[in-house]
Order: C-alpha cells, then sequence, then structure tokens
C-alpha cells in the first residue's frame, strides 16, 4: 500500500485520544530498550573459549586473523549438554496458531538464554528453548521505507520458506546425507573480520573455536557455552545475545522467536506503511478477539488469502479493469424539506382543457378532480377532456379556486364567431350591395330537376349524367333577363341526403321540383323538411307537364296536405307549371325567382373579406385539391389566403363552371379555387386572413382539435357490451377500402353503405379517400385482406400489374345504387349456405341376402316417392334411426338402375352397412345448400 493511503487510513481509523496513547507507550518502550542496550554493550562478557572466526573471502587478499588458541594446536572445547524437555499442551497449540499471529508476537531483545549443547548440535532454528525464560523484549527501529516481515527459517525450521528477494536465485537445495549428524539444517558460518559472510555456503563439518573477548567487533553475535540465565554483569556463562546486522551483509536483523521457537514480526517504525492486508495488533491483546474480528469482516472486504483489506474498510474501492483503487463516490445527503404547497385563488384557463392540466393549474392531485366528478355522475378519466366553460368553474369553485375562461386563442382561432348574416347585418347599409340570389333546385329522384336547369342555363347536361341521374352538386352562374342568378343542382337519390342538406344550408330560394304525373314522394318530403330548417323561401315547380298523366289538383292536394298552400288556392306558395321539353313555364319561374329576390333584399358587402361556404371539392390530376367555393359575402381575389375548416390554401387561380379564369369574384358566385393544403370537406366554412403563415397556424390547431375530438367521441366498452359480445355468436367481417371521384359523392356513398344491416356480417370501411386507386390503395387491401370499391374514378395505369399480382379485388361502379347492391352481395357471398334435408322417397325391406363378396343385401319395394342412386338412406327401424349414409348400389332384377319408382321391387346394398334387418324403412332424402340473408 502507498505511504499516503497508509496515513491516510490511520487517521482516519483511530481517534486522536487512542493515536496519542499509542505514542506515548512506544516512546517509552523505546527509552526502555536504550537504557538495557547500553548496559549490555558495558558489560563484556566472559567467554572460556572464543568462536571460530569465520573463512575470509575469496577477494580479500590478506588471510583472516587466526584466534591464539588454533594456533596452539589446542583442541576445541565442547559446549556443555543439557536434555530437551518435551513441549507443553499449551507451547504446543501455540506453535500451531497462524503466521499472521505469529508475525504479530513483539520482537525479542538481545538478552536470551543460550541453548543446550544438546540442541545447539541439533542445529535447531534460533529462538530460545522450550521452557526457558524471556527477558523482557525490546524493538530495534526498521531502516526508512523498509517493511516488517518475518525471518524465515532454514531448512528444518517450524515456520515456512521465505522466496527469494528480487535478483537473487536460490542454491541448491541440501543433501541430508552431506549434513553433519543428519542434522536438518546446515551448520552456522560465522561472518568474517569485516562483517560480510565467508563467501559460498559449506556444509563441512568443523570445530568449534572460541574467541577472545575482544576479538570480535562490537555488535555482533557470539555463541558461547553460559548456561541459560539473564545477561548482564556476573549472570551465569552461555548466554548468546544478538546485535545488529554487519554492514554490507544485506540482511535483515535477526528477530528472534518466542518460547515456542516461532519467530514473530517486530512492530514497524512510526511512519512506515504496512502491507496490504496486515493487521497491526496490540502486545497484550486478545488473539480470539482479533480472529473474530476477521472471521466477521465482510466478504467484500476480504483478500484472496482470507483477511480483509483496510483500503475497503476505509472508502476505497478496486477498479479490477485498471488494477487501481479509487475513493469510493460518497452519495451526497439529500436534504427532505417538506415545502407547503400554495394554492391558487384565481387561475386563467383555455377550453377544452383535460383533468390532468387543470389539476396541474389548481395545484391539486387529478384523482381529487377525478372523484368530485365521479360524485357528480361524470365518470372520466386522467385525459378526459372538459369543454363546458360552466363545469370547469363549478368545479373550481368547489376548490376554493376561481376559474376564468380564456378565450384569446379560442377568438384567434375560430377568426370570427359571428355568421355571414349577422356579419352583414352588423354592416352599414351604404356599404352594402344587391347580389345574384343563390337558388337550389330539390327533389325526388327522376323529376326532371337537371333537365329544367338544362332548359334555363341552355345547355346538355343531363345527357352526360351516368344511369340518368344526378350523382353530384352542381353550381353554375346563370344570366337571364330579369337578371343573373346562381343554380345549385342537388342529387335526388336517397343517398344524397347530405347534399340536399348542404344545399338548402347555403341558398335563398329552394325550388321544389315535383313531377306532376307522380306527385310527391319520399325525397320530395325530406328536401321540404330541408328547407324549412334553413328558414329558405319555397317556390314549387311542377314538371312534366306535356305528359298525358300530367295532374296539377292531385299536386295542390298534396302540398296542401304538407302546408304549402298553393297560391291557386288561395295561399302564399308559388306554384308554376313547367316542362323542360316543350319550354314551358321556365320564363314563368325565371320571374317568380327574381320576384321572390327582390322581396328577400339580398345584399352584401364586397369591400369586406371573402367569406363562404364549400360546395363540392375533389382531387383532379396535375391541379391537386381544387375546391368550388361560394363567396357568400366580400370579394375572393387571386393570392389570398384562406382558412377553409382544418385546411389552408393561398389561392392560386380561380375557374368559373366553364373552365374560364377568373381574378376576382363578388359575392353570390360560385367559383372553383386551386392551392389547397388538402381536400376540406363539403360544407366547411371559409374566409380570408392576412396572411399565409397565419392561415398555417390556424389550420394547425384547428386539426389538432379535430382530432382531440374524434379520440374523445370512441365509444367506450361498457359491461353491457361484453355480456353481448359473450353471448352472440362472432360475425364475418367485410373489410372495404373506398374511392371516389369528389367528397361529396364520397361522403354519401359511406353513408349509403353504413345503413346496411346484418347480424351475421359487419361492414368495415378501413380507408375512404378521394381520387385514383392508387398502388397505396393496393397495398393496404392486400396487408387487410380487404376489397376496393371506386365509385365514378379508374385505377392508375402502373397499378395494374399489382393488382394481378397481389390478387386485389377491385369493383367499380358509377351508379350509387349498383355500388351499394355490390357490396350487399360480397357480404352474403361470405356467408356459408345452410344444408336442408328434403325427403325423396321410401322403401322397405322385405328380404335381406347374404353376398360373400358384397355384404347383406337388401330385398326393398318402393312404397312412397322415389329412389335415387345418388340419394342419401336413413335406415330407421321402429321410431329410432339407426344408420345415415350413401347408396353403394341399386338393382332392378339383375341390371343397375339409376332410379326405381313407386310400387317398384329392387335391391338396395347400402355402403359400409351390412345390419339392415326385415321390416325396416329404408328413408331415400337429398341435401339442398340454401343462401343465407343478411
Amino acid at each position: 500500500m502507498p505511504k499516503f493511503v497508509s496515513e491516510s487510513v490511520s487517521e482516519v481509523a483511530a481517534p486522536a485520544a487512542k493515536q496519542e496513547k499509542k505514542q506515548e507507550s512506544k516512546q517509552e518502550g523505546k527509552q526502555k530498550g536504550e537504557e538495557e542496550r547500553k548496559q549490555a554493550e558495558g558489560r563484556q562478557p566472559e567467554r572460556k573459549q572464543p568462536l571460530p572466526e569465520s573463512p575470509a573471502k575469496p577477494s580479500s587478499p590478506k588471510p583472516a586473523p587466526q584466534p591464539a588458541a588454533k594456533q596452539a594446536g589446542q583442541p576445541t572445547p565442547q559446549r556443555p549438554t543439557q536434555p530437551i524437555t518435551q513441549p507443553t499442551a499449551a507451547q504446543e497449540r501455540s506453535s500451531a496458531k497462524p503466521v499472521a499471529e505469529r508475525q504479530s508476537r513483539p520482537p525479542m531483545s538481545s538478552h536470551q538464554v543460550a541453548k543446550p549443547p544438546e540442541a545447539a548440535q541439533k542445529y535447531q532454528p534460533y529462538g530460545p528453548p522450550q521452557g526457558t525464560r524471556q527477558l523482557p523484549t525490546t524493538t530495534r527501529p526498521l531502516r526508512e521505507g523498509t517493511l516488517a516481515r518475518p525471518y524465515p527459517p532454514r531448512g528444518g525450521g517450524g515456520g515456512p520458506s521465505r522466496p527469494p528477494r528480487e535478483g537473487q536465485r536460490r542454491g541448491p537445495p541440501f543433501d541430508q546425507a552431506q549434513r553433519p549428524g543428519g542434522s536438518s539444517r546446515p551448520p552456522f558460518r560465522p561472518s568474517g573480520p569485516n562483517g560480510d559472510r565467508g563467501g559460498p555456503r559449506s556444509y563441512e563439518s568443523r570445530p568449534y573455536e572460541s574467541r577472545s573477548p575482544g576479538s570480535r567487533p562490537p555488535g555482533s553475535r557470539s555463541y558461547d557455552s553460559r548456561p541459560p540465565g539473564p545477561r548482564g554483569p556476573g549472570g551465569p556463562p552461555g548466554a548468546r545475545s544478538f546485535g545488529p546486522p554487519r554492514p554490507g551483509s544485506g540482511r535483515p536483523p535477526v528477530r528472534p522467536g518466542g518460547p515456542a521457537g516461532r519467530f514473530a514480526g517486530s512492530a514497524p517504525k512510526e511512519g512506515t506503511p504496512r502491507r496490504a492486508g496486515e493487521t497491526k495488533v496490540k502486545v497484550g491483546e486478545d488473539r480470539a478477539k482479533q480472529k473474530l474480528r476477521e472471521v466477521q469482516a465482510p466478504k467484500a472486504l476480504r483478500r484472496q488469502d482470507g483477511r480483509d483489506d483496510v483500503r475497503a474498510r476505509h472508502g476505497y474501492v478496486e477498479d479490477k479493469e485498471e488494477g487501481a483503487w479509487r475513493a469510493r463516490k460518497r452519495k451526497a445527503f439529500r436534504e427532505h424539506v417538506v415545502q407547503e404547497v400554495q394554492r391558487p385563488s384565481k387561475i386563467k384557463v383555455r377550453l377544452p382543457i383535460s383533468i390532468k392540466d387543470l389539476a396541474q393549474e389548481m395545484k391539486l392531485k387529478a384523482s381529487e378532480l377525478i372523484g368530485k366528478l365521479f360524485i357528480q355522475g361524470m365518470i372520466l378519466t386522467l385525459n378526459s377532456e372538459l369543454d363546458d366553460a360552466t363545469t370547469v368553474q363549478v368545479l373550481g369553485t368547489e376548490f376554493g379556486c376561481d376559474v376564468v375562461i380564456d378565450t384569446a386563442e379560442e377568438d384567434r382561432v375560430a377568426i370570427s364567431h359571428q355568421s355571414v348574416k349577422q356579419e352583414i347585418q352588423a354592416d352599414e347599409s351604404s356599404e352594402l350591395s344587391l347580389r345574384p340570389p343563390v337558388v337550389a333546385f330539390m327533389g325526388h329522384v327522376d323529376h326532371g330537376k337537371t333537365s329544367l336547369i338544362d332548359a334555363i342555363r341552355k345547355s346538355n347536361r343531363a345527357a352526360k349524367e351516368v344511369g340518368a341521374i344526378t350523382q353530384h352538386i352542381g353550381a353554375f352562374s346563370c344570366q337571364t333577363e330579369h337578371g343573373n342568378i346562381t343554380i345549385l343542382d342537388t342529387p335526388g337519390h336517397e343517398a344524397f341526403s347530405l347534399m340536399r342538406e348542404r344545399g338548402a344550408g347555403v341558398t335563398d330560394i329552394v325550388v321544389l321540383v315535383i313531377a306532376g304525373d307522380e306527385g310527391i314522394q319520399e325525397q320530395t318530403l325530406e328536401a321540404m323538411r330541408q328547407a324549412r330548417e334553413a328558414q329558405s323561401t319555397i317556390v314549387v315547380a311542377i314538371t312534366k307537364s306535356d305528359k298525358p298523366a300530367f295532374n296539377a289538383e292531385n299536386v295542390y292536394r298534396q302540398l296542401a296536405e304538407h302546408e304549402l298552400l298553393p297560391e291557386v288556392w288561395g295561399g302564399q306558395t308559388v306554384a308554376v307549371h313547367c316542362s323542360a321539353v316543350t319550354g314551358e313555364g321556365v320564363t314563368t319561374l325565371l320571374e317568380m325567382l327574381a320576384l321572390q329576390a327582390e322581396v328577400l333584399e339580398l345584399k352584401a358587402s364586397p369591400a369586406k373579406r371573402a367569406r363562404g361556404t364549400v360546395i363540392e371539392s375533389e382531387m383532379q390530376q396535375g391541379l391537386g385539391a381544387t375546391a368550388t367555393v361560394l363567396v357568400q359575402n366580400g370579394t375572393l381575389k387571386e393570392g389570398d389566403s384562406l382558412v377553409c375548416g382544418a385546411e389552408w390554401a393561398r389561392v392560386k387561380s380561380m375557374r368559373d363552371e366553364n373552365g374560364k379564369k377568373v381574378l376576382s369574384t363578388g359575392p353570390g358566385v360560385c367559383v372553383r379555387i386551386v392551392g389547397l393544403s388538402g381536400l376540406p370537406e363539403a360544407g366547411d366554412e371559409f374566409i380570408v386572413v392576412k396572411n399565409e403563415k397565419e392561415a398555417k397556424e390556424i389550420a394547425e390547431v384547428r386539426r389538432e382539435g379535430k382530432r382531440r375530438q374524434v379520440f374523445q367521441t370512441k365509444k367506450r366498452a361498457s359491461m353491457e357490451s361484453f355480456k353481448e359480445g359473450a353471448v352472440a355468436a362472432p360475425k364475418k367481417e367485410f373489410a372495404l377500402i373506398l374511392r371516389a371521384d369528389v367528397q361529396g359523392s364520397l361522403e354519401a356513398l359511406a353513408k349509403a353503405l353504413e345503413k346496411i344491416q346484418s347480424n351475421k356480417v359487419s361492414l368495415n370501411i378501413i380507408a375512404k379517400e378521394v381520387g385514383q386507386i392508387s398502388e397505396s390503395d393496393i397495398q393496404l387491401a392486400a396487408t387487410s385482406g380487404a376489397a376496393i370499391l371506386g365509385f365514378h374514378t379508374s385505377v392508375e395505369a402502373h397499378a395494374e400489374t399489382m393488382i394481378k399480382a397481389l390478387g386485389v379485388k377491385i369493383y367499380l361502379s358509377e351508379i350509387i345504387y349498383h355500388a351499394v347492391d355490390e357490396v350487399r352481395l360480397r357480404m352474403l357471398d361470405l356467408l356459408e349456405k345452410l344444408p336442408k334435408e328434403e325427403e325423396r322417397g321410401k322403401a322397405e325391406v322385405r328380404v335381406t341376402f347374404k353376398a360373400s363378396q358384397l355384404g347383406v343385401i337388401a330385398g326393398c319395394q318402393v312404397i312412397e316417392g322415389s329412389i335415387v342412386r345418388n340419394m342419401h338412406i336413413r335406415v330407421r327401424r321402429g321410431s329410432e334411426v339407426v344408420w345415415t349414409g350413401a347408396i353403394a348400389s341399386l338393382k332392378r332384377v339383375k341390371d343397375d338402375v339409376r332410379e326405381v319408382q313407386k310400387g317398384v321391387e329392387c335391391g338396395i346394398l347400402l355402403q359400409g352397412y351390412n345390419d339392415v334387418q326385415v321390416g325396416d324403412i329404408l328413408e331415400a332424402f337429398e341435401i339442398v345448400y340454401i343462401a343465407q340473408e343478411l
């Protein structure tokens, strides 16, 4: 571990008071050890015989000085022997302690008792023999930068072996046979006179040579044969001492072991970093407590050797990728501050607003608003929107908040809250001028509406109608002797009810066309109702006056029954006899229309911005989205920007009904405009704004509101609907894609198809668009398994190949009721035909014959009807039917026959049945499949 990590860990781990106490104890121990060491150095021990001098190094030029005893040839005295005592149980337990505990023992001082001669000859590990007394210890300071580690014993010792130092190689293993006396460790190699080792290791046995007291350098180790006892002046001879390491030897100081012969690590010097994972243990600390702490350490803080890592315990995390320790990121303490919510007493919101947004404005929980609404009987959800100002204001009052409805955005999107008539009435009379009347021809189908318009316009529009019926709404401007008029031609088929309703809503005068030979019909009554709802003036035109079956009195009576009393009968309703073939009554009808327009005093303000209604919209090739609009007030010019429902436009060009370009048009005139962003819906109101940017913004807001409204109006599933779905049989579904030429026809076709009611097949219109059938429609139909219905439209030329490849069914129709009938037939095709059994004849079994190869043959006589070979047979025995199947063979005498009539005998072989008995009745029946109804 680095030094700065060790210092930071020690500062964090120990309190300040504990650190001071440690320092004081260390200083006292050092002072005591210094005093003992000085006393030991001042005393010169008496030795009977000096130790042999270590051999000189090979590189030394001078031989080492020899002791006087060796030169004289005196024999080397031996150390006194002493019997080795057996270790006790406590000593064995202490010797079996872990290495970590042995290293943590206090170091021995140099004052130790010498070993007996027997132990010295066997070369026991360094340390006092067992059973000897140990003097007080002293701690020798370490060199700066060194680490305290145990001194490994030599071979045969009790401790673990130490790996070689960096740059040092281990010598060859010792041979037990070469060692003197079979010893487990090599002999002691004394150092030379200069403190160095005596060259390479030598295992030759040599006699022990003593030295004179002053022949060894001070501080070196000495061995003598003094008996064990305390060292000092007058102490027993034979004690051994351990001095400081020889200079240049490169060997750490000797650390003698304890009573059990184990070596304990000395305490490191203050400030010296310890090894990673080492545990600092006090001298007098209980070993069991230390071991318990090591066992209870978390697994995440333990090293591989089982000991806990001090770095992890002090907030460091090991980065395994980089192999380094980093400080653990500490989470910042978040103080929980309770703030009191200040609820507003007055807010300003825009409608529509969701419950979630309203709760945020009022600083409340949405559940509180939902609960309050639930009490009032309104079941709403979090995203439900409130568009009623009264409901929002009452809800705010319940919670003590005054809710003000902000209408600024609503006013900007609506542009104007006044209708066209209200806007005209608000203008001054000096700004108003007369405008041409808008006249709508309405009535039942095939009563002559288009033919009458052709007689007025001197055109032949009826000849171009498919099926001789009008299926589109038309807008024309006519110049007559009595002034200009704008004519709207509405279809008379029942499917075009919405077209007639739009025509009646924008018109000033309604011409109710009634055929004199047929009288008032269903669509005539509908036109009456729509004209009254629009508060339009009604003029009756009784057509087909040139036919023999013409009966005007019958028409007058029917009009009177419906509160339209004609002027002939003293009423106020104008009724004119007309004929489109002969032209009878056409001029009179125009005079009546001009008179009614004069009475109504139809005026508008040409100086105002243009405003009107969309009559029809369609997609034209090369032009894109186009719309036929009726200008009701103001003047529409080329280049104006307008908002039309949820779409916007910048008018690029305007054309009349004949295709002529128009630069500007006043009120009461219909024109076709180009430059729309999309197809507006028929009946939408348009109004001119100041620039294109504003038109885009308003259209986008309207489109978003429309989309939101569609989501809110979705039918929600209820418990009753779930029960009905569980009881009712599963329906088959006919998916359909609609394509039409104009928006009005598409809307009318969809309404007509929705009127098809069936409990067995449901019609699902997955898409409806205006224009030609494109490749995208074909791909959608192939993916969803739908069919495509085109009304007054065609298929794109490059899409024919895709139709054949994908096998999509396409139905094209030019007449609306043909299209409805086609869809009805395709829905019937989805229903499976129901089987029905029809009885054809009966035969009675009179006798049975057994054939080895065929089985049992029934000899029968036909008693009712006839028996045909391809019919099914039902075997009835008494009142029970025992078998039903087919006839395998039918014979008359020996010939195969196809049919046997009543009263004739025959032989019948049943297919797969041989248990026929005499007296059984064979009933022949035929299965007929009947088509279902919707």
